[in-house]
């Protein structure tokens, strides 16, 4: 008979164990999670239905893609509604910031041929 380990979600007991990839953490060195837990986070990411990374605010329920999605002007898990079909659903909006810097041309030495 297979060893009996506890469900870290909902407590039951079963049989599956997967060990961490890079050694013990915290004293553990895995975690069990059961049959019913690993079909119910399934099932909630499934309705999710998480668009990623999109240029658009794109709606999880009909696929919309709001062209005006720049004017929005919220940040962090702001409730939205879409302009298609009217459903609720929420927006992570992630900003990129990215720096170039050089050196001024009028700064150049005289006779520089490079270094």
């Amino acid at each position: 008979m297979a060893d009996m380990h506890i469900c870290g979600l909902c407590g039951k007991p079963t049989p599956n164990y997967s060990r961490f990839i890079s050694g013990p953490i915290c004293g553990s060195d895995g975690y069990s999670v059961c049959d019913d837990c690993i079909k119910q986070r399934g099932r909630e990411l499934a309705w999710k239905n998480e668009q990623w990374s999109k240029d658009e605010i794109t709606c999880p329920w009909c696929g919309y893609e709001d062209p005006d999605s720049w004017e929005f002007e919220a940040e962090y898990d702001e409730e939205y509604e879409c302009l298609h079909c009217g459903k609720p659903f929420f927006v992570e909006k992630r900003v990129e910031v990215t720096y170039t810097s050089m050196r001024r041309i009028e700064d150049m030495p005289e006779g520089w041929e490079g270094e």
